[in-house]
């Protein structure tokens, strides 16, 4: 009889491991390849590119916490594990989000093409000894800049720029730079250095906590978007 009971309680609990395993939900990037890349990664972050046609839907996945931000606005339908579905409001270019990282589907409802940077934290950056507060800085300056958000270990910052316009000397946090619009700026350091820096929107680079003091070279205004450690 011990015997018996013995065997129905290996069976139970073979079941129940296997029933964990098949509830067991992959990565974004694992579970749904064709939607989720990353693009960047090193010791501290992680970032993923997030792109949907009208009408695509993933497979049940998951993420880490994370912000981020959607380079040309949508809209979708998610569905949790239990089958519950939310339409989402819908959203627009530049839009900043935040998300826990709960696991789910996602069918895109969007009039076009959608496109998102979601950026994780996989670990804090050492506390800067940088004497310059980026904060304090802007909010003496007449360059427009504005915190979106502190969430997830990430401060969101957007920076605005007329043609022209130069920043006084500033720090930043390391972390993630995305501009929204194509970036044409000049760039001196503490030490008196000046770099030029030419990039396209969208394009993502990681930095190290740095010094500086910018100018827009462009004749338009540009936009961008920084995801600093903190």
């Amino acid at each position: 009889m011990v015997r018996f009971i013995s065997l129905i309680f290996l069976s139970i609990l073979i079941t129940a491991c296997n029933q964990s395993q098949s509830l067991k939900v992959e990565d974004s990037t694992v579970a749904a390849p064709d939607h989720y890349k990353v693009e960047f990664e090193n010791e501290y972050v992680r970032v993923v590119r997030v792109t949907y046609n009208p009408g695509e839907q993933s497979s049940m996945h998951s993420h880490r916490p994370l912000v981020g931000v959607t380079l040309t606005g949508g809209q979708g339908v998610f569905t949790d594990t239990q089958g519950n579905k939310e339409t989402r409001p819908e959203n627009f270019a530049g839009d900043v989000l935040a998300d826990n990282g709960e696991t789910h589907s996602v069918l895109s409802i969007s009039k076009g093409p959608e496109e998102l940077v979601f950026v994780e934290v996989k670990k804090s950056y050492p506390a800067s000894a940088d004497p310059l507060d980026f904060v304090n800085a802007i909010n003496v300056s007449s360059i427009n800049a504005t915190v979106e958000l502190e969430e997830h270990g990430i401060r969101v910052i957007r920076i605005k720029g007329e043609p022209g316009l130069e920043t006084p000397m500033h720090s930043h946090r390391a972390g993630i730079t995305l501009p929204l619009t194509d970036i044409n700026i000049s760039h001196t350091n503490a030490d008196g250095e000046v770099g030029i820096i030419n990039n396209k929107a969208g394009t993502i680079s990681w930095a190290e906590p740095r010094s500086h003091k910018g100018k827009n070279l462009s004749d338009k205004s540009n936009e961008v978007i920084l995801f600093e450690l903190m």
